[in-house]
């Protein structure tokens, strides 16, 4: 026997505005408390690597470049420049805290020449290339 439902057309529109409000308030929550990742452009050329990364904000001062082991790290930290209070704020969306991105690089990489110069909030490193040594093997 097939049960009759009774279902009312603005009931279920109130749960989906319901749950749609819940859905944003989830959203609105993960967007404030997300990890800031800035974003970074990799370019190839004939004779290095350029790394460029939106980082408006950073004081030279707060970034700090490491290449070992064959990975070029960058980390740096951007100061929340919101006071307590809040005043006058109706939305927050920029992102604060530190961050740290790690790019793993090929082989060819002369890592005593690398450089890096901050302007208008982007970060340019600069990572050259080195001829690969070849070498060939006769065998006897």
């Amino acid at each position: 026997m097939l049960a009759r439902m009774n279902v009312q057309p603005m009931n279920l529109w109130r749960e989906f505005n319901d749950m749609e409000d819940w859905l944003s308030a989830a959203n609105e929550q993960h967007e404030t408390t997300s990890r800031w990742v800035p974003t970074v452009d990799v370019v190839e050329q004939q004779d290095q690597y350029v790394l460029k990364a939106d980082l408006s904000g950073i004081d030279r001062k707060d970034i700090e470049i490491v290449f070992e082991d064959g990975a070029l790290t960058l980390k740096g930290e951007r100061s929340e420049s919101i006071d307590d209070s809040h005043d006058g704020y109706k939305r927050v969306e920029r992102s604060y805290g530190s961050f740290q991105r790690t790019f793993r690089m090929p082989d060819n990489i002369d890592a005593e020449s690398i450089t890096a110069k901050s302007e208008h909030g982007v970060l340019e490193v600069h990572v050259p290339k080195q001829e690969k040594a070849h070498k060939r093997i006769e065998v006897q």
